[in-house]
């Protein structure tokens, strides 16, 4: 799947081909002439050997068939007719649609956007021309518009080509192609299996080979009516291999027209297990944008209800209820009681106390030691101070003795 639609998009419609016969709740056969207008060659049946399901594959398969039974038993040619022109069509092959014969859709692709993508096998035959593709459900062709996922080749296995068709401007009755080539291994279309999708938007066609975007049509490059513009307009799904007709000119000279007549092919279309004249199919898948409740963004939301647990420790009030065991503890003063029963061994900590103390009084008084400033006068005195005591002990007997004669002369005066 291309990114986008495998993160983006989910599966709405889908036929594995699983079973033994032609699921007919999803699909309708296409019956007769199919485009004569292009001259193709091919009856178009619901017969098992033109359309049948087996080994988990739908089996489309061309035959060369020139006559067919009448009603009456007799063997009539089968032939196509245009306008006036009828002409030869002895090959039948098988074709089927979301719409049954009568018109009624049993499915159909949304306008408003989607991916469709087929896992198909092509067959190796030369005049084969198989498609998957699809018509608008409003209106009549080709004002409804036409998406082909593929056209195909049988002479060339590299010829896969996409295109939208619209009414052409002036010529409603025409259309106008946007025509482009898928790209990728394309070589082995007829000997592998490969994926062919388009994704439809509001903007664009884009066409996917093996899930890799290979052609887009833009819907502003689309000029006049836009049948694809209308989110009504839904997409009908076919699947079929024609036989024949004008589309098998060469794409290099449309001028060679060798492989548009079958009947000189005829022998790639007479073996009897339909080998190299059978389109295999492994499955049919559609996918629409997914919702808002389709993403598993949703889930998640449900998931952040995980905050719901935190109502359960929301009981956190809860504490409140331990709190006041905690006011509890406060009011019980036995934790003071151990403190007067640790005075007890007080002869214990005594010993630290005097270290303590002996600490701390050695510590005050280093920090008493900048506070005080006595502490020049024992241990460091200034000069000056030095000198004063100098002079008072070499001069203190003068003192001593002029003293004593004042007492002296103090005594003898007052006698």
């Amino acid at each position: 799947l291309p990114t986008v639609v495998a993160r983006d998009y989910k599966m709405t419609f889908h036929d594995e081909f699983d079973g033994t016969r032609l699921d007919t709740t999803k699909w309708g056969y296409q019956y007769g002439c199919f485009d004569p207008a292009q001259r193709s060659q091919a009856q178009y049946t619901d017969s098992p050997d033109n359309v049948s399901v087996r080994d988990g594959y739908l089996n489309l398969t061309a035959r060369y068939s020139p006559t067919k039974t009448k009603w009456d038993g007799t063997q009539i040619p089968r032939t196509c007719k245009h306008g006036s022109v009828t002409y030869d069509a002895p090959f039948t092959s098988g074709m089927i649609t979301t719409k049954t014969k009568d018109g009624k859709v049993l499915y159909a692709a949304p306008g408003t956007g989607f991916y469709a993508e087929a896992r198909i096998k092509l067959p190796s035959a030369r005049p084969s021309w198989s498609a998957f593709w699809g018509t608008g459900t409003k209106g009549a062709y080709p004002a409804n518009g036409e998406i082909d996922v593929f056209e195909s080749k049988g002479y060339d296995p590299s010829h896969l080509m996409s295109n939208v068709h619209t009414p052409r401007i002036g010529e409603p009755n025409k259309t106008t192609q946007h025509q482009g080539m898928m790209k990728g291994d394309t070589a082995t279309s007829q000997s592998e299996f490969h994926t062919y999708g388009v994704r439809k938007t509001s903007d664009a066609i884009e066409f996917y080979f093996d899930g890799k975007l290979t052609h887009t049509v833009k819907m502003s490059d689309i000029k006049g009516d836009n049948p694809f513009l209308d989110k009504d307009n839904n997409l009908v799904l076919m699947l079929n291999q024609m036989v024949g007709g004008s589309y098998l000119a060469k794409q290099s000279n449309w001028s060679d027209k060798t492989y548009v007549d079958a009947t000189k092919f005829a022998d790639d279309y007479k073996n009897a297990n339909g080998a190299g004249a059978t389109m295999y199919v492994d499955y049919v898948r559609v996918y629409e944008p997914k919702t808002e409740a389709d993403k598993p963004a949703q889930p998640e939301t449900p998931a952040q209800p995980t905050p719901a647990p935190a109502p359960t420790t929301a009981p956190a009030p809860v504490q409140p209820k331990p709190e006041p065991s905690q006011s509890a503890k406060p009011i019980a003063p036995v934790t003071p009681t151990p403190a007067p029963t640790q005075p007890t061994p007080a002869p214990t900590p005594v010993q630290p106390a005097p270290s303590q103390s002996a600490n701390q009084s050695a510590q005050p008084e280093q920090s008493a030691k900048p506070s005080q400033p006595q502490k020049p006068e024992p241990k460091k005195p200034s000069a000056d101070r030095k000198v004063t005591t100098i002079v008072y002990s070499r001069y203190h007997w003068v003192t001593t003795i002029w003293q004593g004669f004042r007492k002296w002369v103090i005594t003898v005066w007052l006698w």
